[in-house]
């Protein structure tokens, strides 16, 4: 049976937080707002706004007409498995189970970001787990009244797209300028150096602990760029997306009993390896994810 070897392995420290890589490593888990799952399905509430108008003296109140609706999160687990002969493990100088977990726990983030940002297909499980923002802005909404790409700039890395594209995000109901992100691949970090405004001044901010781009927070993904499915590896089309960390919704679900309490979750077993003296390390992160409003987002695709 193939499997992975770690005989060449030589002393080092490796960090034992697996939790941590995931955090540093996807900014989805950074940015996205956390809702806690009981359950494997959960309604959020949107708020179809509230109408305001003049009032005269004596007069009756407008009743507004907004509609409410929900946005519907269900969980889906991501995770994968490794074989680890036993040997290994009594005779490793390497931590090899907690250096497999810190990888672990950097392909999932990389993995939920991909899912949850850049997927092109419909929802279809396992391999595309949720309406990733991607598709859900090239997609028509009569419920929000949303048009496909209405949202979405595909060219090259201009001034006057970067401009146009935050235009269309602050001019939505939407814009709330203490809660702006702007998420990207780094392929359009080369790009962004270059660009300058009217005024021969750059508008991106390359600052090693928090660039900026137009004065928004930049954070940085590989999985950013566009994939028929859902995967580690990405090598479509960057993606460069800006708008509300609110209207990013991340259900946080429960892992089977067998996991660690924490999520993502780590169990070893040696059942199925007793015969060969082999253990196998699972790693399992179990999450929802949806869009609140497509008009609390604006995509740009570099295309050129």
């Amino acid at each position: 049976m193939a499997r992975e070897t770690f005989e060449s392995w030589i002393p080092e420290e490796f960090d034992s937080k697996p939790i941590q890589a995931l955090v540093q490593n996807s900014v989805m888990e950074q940015v996205a707002k956390r809702v806690v799952m009981a359950t494997d399905t959960k309604n959020v509430a949107r708020a179809g706004g509230f109408s305001i108008t003049g009032v005269a003296k004596g007069a009756a109140y407008t009743e507004s007409t907004a509609t409410n609706d929900t946005v519907t999160l269900i969980a889906k687990k991501i995770g994968g498995i490794v074989r680890i002969a036993n040997e290994d493990l009594l005779d490793s100088p390497v931590d090899i189970v907690g250096t497999k977990k810190i990888e672990a726990a950097r392909t999932m983030a990389k993995y939920f970001d991909n899912a949850t940002l850049a997927t092109s297909g419909a929802q279809s499980d396992p391999t595309v787990p949720y309406m990733s923002v991607y598709k859900v802005l090239r997609t028509t909404n009569a419920a929000t009244s949303y048009t496909a790409d209405a949202n979405v700039i595909r060219g090259a890395v201009t001034y006057a797209n970067l401009s146009t594209l935050l235009g269309i995000y602050e001019q939505s109901d939407w814009f709330d300028q203490s809660r702006t992100f702007v998420i990207a691949s780094p392929a359009f970090k080369t790009a962004l150096r270059g660009v300058l405004d009217g005024n021969q001044r750059p508008i991106f901010n390359d600052d090693p602990l928090q660039p900026t781009l137009f004065g928004n927070p930049v954070k940085w993904t590989p999985g950013a760029r566009v994939s028929s499915v859902a995967t580690d590896n990405p090598q479509g089309n960057p993606l460069l997306i800006i708008g509300n960390a609110d209207l990013l919704l991340k259900g946080d679900a429960k892992l089977a009993p067998n996991i660690a309490s924490t999520n993502p979750g780590f169990a070893m077993s040696a059942e199925s390896g007793f015969e060969t003296d082999e253990t196998l390390l699972k790693g399992v992160m179990r999450r929802g994810f949806a869009v609140g409003h497509e008009k609390a987002f604006a995509l740009l695709e570099k295309t050129s």
